[in-house]
């Protein structure tokens, strides 16, 4: 009877258990979700120009993004975050005077993250980059520098190299674009078993339904990086323990007839950069600004 009992307290305590998981995996903080209101207040404290929200469609798809626009004739610098995250990531970069004296800023929530159909993966770069293409149309006649961070590099090397007329910098840090240099996939694939994903906080679960078919979209990928003729530098930490170094390389070995093409690698940098070395990553978009505007 004791062993019949303690049985039987075992099931329960283990279904009370994964009753608490799943709902912590719902849970706000799980989601690596920012808090919208809280967001903006902290833009527009001590700034003249106010940031606004807004949104972009394109079929069944809506990009969310905030934009902060000092002057309408001023260059544009559209800022990519990696995977997971939101644009929130790139919040030091939109509260910074100098490049909002220079720029019109602007962050998107990739699709999956943030707010722009959140929890939905989109594993296609030619959807990401057509998406973030609509927010570009509203600039026709500004000069436009990408920035992008890990994932959000190959999205804003695609945008390139389907939308030319869009793009005319951009400055990749830390970016995952060479298809082999992807890392296995198993593991991940091992995650999206149904009962795992149930189970898996929503910014994680798109993370690596967006990251199993990535090689897959590289490789697609490839006879495009020719094309690219526009300034283009590759800041990367040598130290990158989920981005090796050598993506950085591959890149430059792409674009060969490009010579506008220049890499910088941080010493003792890991994949973090895009927030530990703001001050480096900020003068590389000002180089990039400077020989747009130099054309």
């Amino acid at each position: 009877m004791i062993q019949r009992s303690w049985y039987k307290k075992k099931r329960i305590l283990g279904l009370i258990f994964l009753v608490v998981l799943f709902f912590m995996t719902k849970m706000e903080w799980a989601k690596i979700r920012y808090d919208r209101q809280d967001l903006l207040e902290r833009m527009n404290a001590q700034n003249t120009t106010l940031a606004r929200y807004d949104t972009r469609k394109l079929k069944d798809k809506t990009l969310h993004f905030i934009k902060r626009i000092n002057q309408k004739d001023l260059p544009i610098l559209l800022m990519v975050h990696g995977s997971p995250g939101a644009l929130n990531a790139y919040e030091t970069y939109l509260q910074d005077p100098t490049l909002n004296a220079q720029m019109n800023l602007i962050a998107v929530d990739r699709s999956g993250f943030g707010y722009s159909d959140f929890g939905i993966a989109a594993s296609s770069l030619d959807l990401q980059a057509a998406l973030i293409g609509e927010v570009l149309k509203d600039y026709p006649t500004q000069k436009k520098i990408l920035v992008g961070h890990s994932m959000g590099g190959p999205v804003i090397a695609k945008l390139a190299m389907d939308f030319p007329d869009l793009v005319d910098g951009m400055v990749m840090v830390a970016p995952s674009i060479s298809p082999d240099l992807e890392p296995s996939i198993i593991w991940r694939k091992a995650l999206n078993f149904p009962l795992i994903r149930w189970f898996t906080p929503s910014g994680l679960r798109v993370c690596n339904q967006e990251i199993i078919p990535l090689k897959q979209e590289l490789e697609k990928m490839l006879p495009g990086w020719k094309n690219i003729e526009i300034p283009v530098t590759i800041v990367q930490g040598e130290d990158d323990f989920l981005v090796p170094k050598e993506n950085a390389y591959f890149a430059k070995a792409m674009m060969p007839t490009n010579p506008t093409v220049a890499t910088t690698m941080i010493k003792g940098g890991d994949h973090f950069i895009l927030w530990s070395e703001v001050d480096l990553i900020k003068k590389e978009i000002l180089k990039i600004l400077r020989k747009v505007e130099n054309e």
